[in-house]
C-alpha cells in the first residue's frame, strides 16, 4: 500500500484518496447530468415547432423547401402541415329541426333524415394535385420508427399504415407505395435534400396546432408527363395524445391523420372549402375526428385522375 508524506509529517493513503476523489467526481457528474436532463426536458416541453430558415410558406400550411439533386435530377421539396381546428356545424344545418339538410345524413342526424339519403352537393370534384402529373413512377419501400409517448404498439402502427396505403392504391388501381419495415434508428425529415429513404416517425413538435406534416420531394415543373414524385416523409406530433385502437373522442386518431398524410405522399394536395370538409384531404382535423379514415368521392376521383 503506497503512502505519500506531506509537510508536517502526515501520511496520506493514496489509494483511499483516489477512490474518494473518483466518488466525488462521479457524484458531481451525476448531479450535472440530472440538471442537464431536467433542463433538456424543460426545453423540449417548451419547444415551438418551426421549419428551418430555408423553408418559405407559399400558401397556408404549405412550405417550399428549395431544390436538391436526386439521382442526377433536380427536384424540389414541399412540406404540408395538418392543422388542428375544431369542427363547427355548417350554417343552416340544425339537427333536430325535422329537415334533412345538406351536411346531414342518416348517421349524423337520424331524427331528421329518417333513413333517406341527404341531398348533398356533388363533392366528386373536391381534389387537387401537388402538381398535375406529379406521381410515383417507381415503387419505393419505407421505414417506420414506431416509438411514441402514447403506447401505440408496433403491430398497430405498421399494419394500419399498410391498410391506409391500400385504400389509396385500391382506389387508384395502381401500385404506388412499397412495403414498410421497422427501425429503432432515429429518423429525420428531409428539409434540405433527399436521402433515399421514405420515413415515418413521431416527434415532439411542441405545443402547436400542427398535428402532423408530410414532406414530399419531386419534379413539379415542366411538362406534366415528365413530372414525378421521388421521396416522402411523414411526422406525427407526439405533443398530441394519440389513439386509434379503439375510438376515443379525446384522442387524436392515428388512422384518420395517417390516411390524410399518405394522400400527400401519393400526390394529392390539401382542401379548405366547406364543400370539401368531409374529404380525407381536407386540411384540418381535431381530437375525435375519424372522417378521414375512409376516402370520399373527391379523394377517389382525384387519385384516379392522377394515376388513371
Amino acid at each position: 500500500m503506497k503512502f505519500i508524506e506531506v509537510k508536517g509529517g502526515k501520511k496520506i493513503n493514496m489509494k483511499k484518496t483516489i477512490i474518494a476523489m473518483c466518488m466525488v467526481f462521479v457524484l458531481m457528474a451525476s448531479l450535472g447530468f440530472v440538471v442537464t436532463s431536467a433542463k433538456n426536458q424543460e426545453q423540449k416541453k417548451d419547444k415551438e415547432f418551426a421549419f428551418p430558415d430555408n423553408a418559405v410558406e407559399v400558401s397556408p400550411g404549405v412550405f417550399y423547401l428549395g431544390k436538391a439533386l436526386d439521382k442526377g435530377k433536380v427536384v424540389e421539396g414541399y412540406a404540408f402541415l395538418m392543422k388542428k381546428k375544431e369542427k363547427f356545424a355548417k350554417p343552416g344545418t340544425v339537427c333536430g329541426n325535422g329537415i334533412c339538410e345538406p351536411g346531414e345524413n342518416i348517421n349524423k342526424c337520424p331524427q331528421d333524415c329518417s333513413g333517406e339519403d341527404p341531398t348533398e352537393p356533388d363533392a366528386s370534384s373536391c381534389y387537387t394535385f401537388l402538381a398535375k402529373g406529379a406521381k410515383w413512377k417507381t415503387v419505393e419501400d419505407y421505414i417506420v420508427n414506431i416509438y411514441n409517448d402514447d403506447g401505440l404498439d408496433e403491430l398497430f402502427i405498421t399494419s394500419n399504415l399498410i391498410s391506409n396505403i391500400d385504400k389509396w392504391e385500391d382506389a387508384a388501381n395502381y401500385d404506388i407505395l412499397g412495403d414498410g419495415s421497422s427501425t429503432i434508428e432515429t429518423l429525420e425529415a428531409d428539409f434540405y435534400t433527399t436521402d433515399n429513404q421514405n420515413e415515418v416517425y413521431f416527434d415532439d413538435l411542441g405545443e402547436t396546432n400542427t398535428i402532423a406534416f408530410a414532406v414530399v420531394w419531386g419534379i413539379f415543373g415542366g411538362p406534366p408527363p415528365f413530372r414525378e414524385l421521388v421521396e416522402w416523409d411523414m411526422v406525427f406530433n407526439d405533443a398530441f395524445t394519440w389513439g386509434g385502437v379503439q375510438y376515443n373522442q379525446a384522442l387524436m386518431d392515428f388512422e384518420n391523420i395517417a390516411t390524410h398524410e399518405l394522400g400527400h405522399a401519393v400526390g394529392l394536395g390539401d382542401l379548405y372549402t366547406d364543400l370539401c370538409s368531409e374529404q380525407t384531404m381536407y386540411g384540418y382535423s381535431s381530437y375525435g375526428d375519424t372522417s378521414k379514415r375512409d376516402l370520399a368521392s373527391g379523394d377517389i376521383s382525384g387519385i384516379q385522375a392522377l394515376y388513371g
